[in-house]
């Protein structure tokens, strides 16, 4: 699988990517993992990707002071690639927005359990405080700043 991470929180990106990447995961088929900032650099990006997850706020390019929930231009154009689509965001109204367009979304801050699930199709287990490798995952979220992201 491959993701494209829509995300204008570099920082935020790069702890999913992080975290999608880890050891745990390597069974679970990520290939690789795209980050783009701006709604221009996602829709250049999204050919090649298999699944695209989303914020539903951004900068339209990098030199652009206006933030847009623009992130159905992205949805649109995923959809017409035959790119799964997944709303990763905070905005209530982007949330409301999604569900009546039966887009998949999460509402942030979401465990990387659920990010996962959402990306897949699939249904995961809680994760475990124990000292397997979902207690690998738990420990990279709490240092993290949590167990959400």
């Amino acid at each position: 699988m491959k993701l494209l991470i829509v995300e204008d929180n570099s920082s935020l990106a790069a702890i999913i990517a992080q975290l999608l990447r880890s050891p745990d995961r390597a069974q679970q088929n990520l290939e690789a993992i795209t980050l783009a900032e701006y709604l221009q650099t996602a829709i250049l990006c999204l050919p090649g990707h298999d699944v695209v997850l989303c914020d539903g706020m951004f900068p339209l390019s990098p030199d652009s002071r206006i933030v847009a929930e623009d992130w159905d231009v992205i949805r649109q154009e995923a959809q017409r690639r035959n790119i799964r689509f997944v709303l990763y965001s905070g905005s209530d109204r982007a949330l409301d927005c999604a569900r009546e367009t039966d887009t998949p979304a999460l509402a942030k801050p979401a465990s990387i359990e659920q990010i996962y699930a959402a990306l897949t199709h699939h249904r995961l287990p809680a994760p475990s405080n124990g000292n397997g490798e979902s207690g690998w995952m738990t420990e990279n979220l709490k240092s993290a700043g949590g167990d959400h992201v």
